[in-house]
């Protein structure tokens, strides 16, 4: 028993020793005053547990040199620090500082950290449903992809993220991946043959079914082995073509818009659990923005990509219609193993539909109208 519990008992036994010498009245403004008292002391109770003050661990391989540092997690750790007035306070650690990239739901089972980019690829043994957001041709942009994931979560990803004790901080899509050749590629017939440079897993998959030849090669050797000839081509998002510097190389970016890479930024139970709801409030809001402001920065990047690439002569071709369609058949095996090899392929069926019904719900809206949606209609 506590020391304010053992006071207020014996402020009770006093109070009935005494009852039989008052009126009825005088009982029951002493019985109101000691409701009142209790009543105070809760609610000052309740207040200093509201006013506690927490750390938020914020880490990330990305350099703090990068866009993607200083245009999504600065502005997603100012918005905590803001929207709390000040209650929770970040400590960040980029540049890989704390782990690496595959070890981000390891740092943060082992409680190193409490939010960080957590690639499913990296635990694929551990997923099923979740090995659907990097299904080709899915999405027909990252701002869609974005919105779609996060509706998505709650229903077919959520029960697999917290068995391996983590929650979803906020969700992180990389714009659609496409092939840069030394070769021309107007079609999909002319990938047929040609070594492309692959990350292994889906991409190879989807290389092989489109005719190619996939060769696992690291991004960190990716360009050397594309300027000494040992591939023809690279499948990388655009965005990060530009980054490894592949227009240097290659003089032609055939726009596959394949799979997106989904990149989900992870909670610490541990961090998120204990909180008030005002403040687990804080973080929903925070995790909106920051979702969508990873959707705008991909967008961003693509579009200074393409206009770097063209600056430095690199002929950028958009599949025909009808090229898509043959794009579309060969790929579509895919979503048909993705269903059979599931543990529930019901459940995986249903979730297949899902996510092309809401894909073809938001493919006609802008960007805007997307950021304003997930404004006024939030997950």
């Amino acid at each position: 028993m506590g020391f304010d519990e053992e006071l207020q008992n014996q402020r009770m036994f006093v109070l009935l020793r005494n009852m039989h010498h008052m009126s009825w009245e005088e009982i029951m403004m002493c019985l109101l005053r000691s409701c009142a008292i209790a009543l105070i002391a809760t609610l000052a109770v309740g207040e200093a547990a509201a006013q506690e003050n927490y750390t938020l661990r914020l880490s990330t391989y990305k350099p703090s040199n990068s866009k993607a540092w200083t245009e999504v997690y600065v502005p997603y750790a100012e918005r905590i620090a803001e929207l709390s007035d000040g209650r929770i306070t970040i400590e960040a650690f980029p540049d890989g500082t704390l782990h690496s990239a595959p070890d981000g739901f390891k740092a943060i089972a082992g409680d190193i950290t409490d939010v960080t980019p957590a690639f499913p690829v990296y635990m694929s043994s551990s997923f099923d449903l979740v090995k659907a957001t990097e299904l080709p041709l899915a999405y027909p942009n990252v701002y869609v992809a974005t919105r779609v994931i996060n509706e998505l979560y709650p229903e077919y990803f959520r029960d697999e993220f917290e068995r391996l004790g983590t929650d979803l901080a906020f969700t992180s899509v990389t714009s659609p991946y496409d092939i840069i050749t030394k070769v021309p590629v107007n079609s999909v017939e002319d990938l047929k043959g040609l070594k492309i440079r692959s990350a292994g897993g889906l991409i190879s998959t989807m290389l092989e079914l489109l005719g190619a030849v996939p060769v696992n090669i690291s991004i960190g050797d990716t360009y050397a082995a594309f300027q000494q000839g040992v591939v023809d081509g690279v499948i990388l998002s655009t965005a990060a073509m530009a980054d490894y510097r592949l227009y240097d190389v290659a003089k032609y970016n055939y726009r596959l818009n394949g799979a997106l890479i989904w990149i989900p930024n992870a909670m610490n139970p541990d961090f998120y659990d204990p909180l008030p709801d005002d403040l687990k409030e804080v973080l929903a809001v925070a995790g909106r923005e920051a979702a969508m402001n990873n959707a705008i920065h991909y967008d961003n990047l693509t579009k200074d990509a393409l206009a770097l690439m063209d600056e430095a002569g690199v002929t950028t071709v958009e599949p025909s219609p009808e090229d898509m369609a043959e794009i579309e058949k060969r790929l579509a095996p895919i979503w048909d193993d993705f269903v059979a090899n599931s543990a529930n392929p019901e459940r995986a069926q249903e979730l297949v539909d899902q996510i092309r019904a809401l894909s073809d719900k938001y493919a006609a809206m802008t960007p805007e109208e997307i950021i304003a949606l997930d404004e006024a209609e939030p997950v």
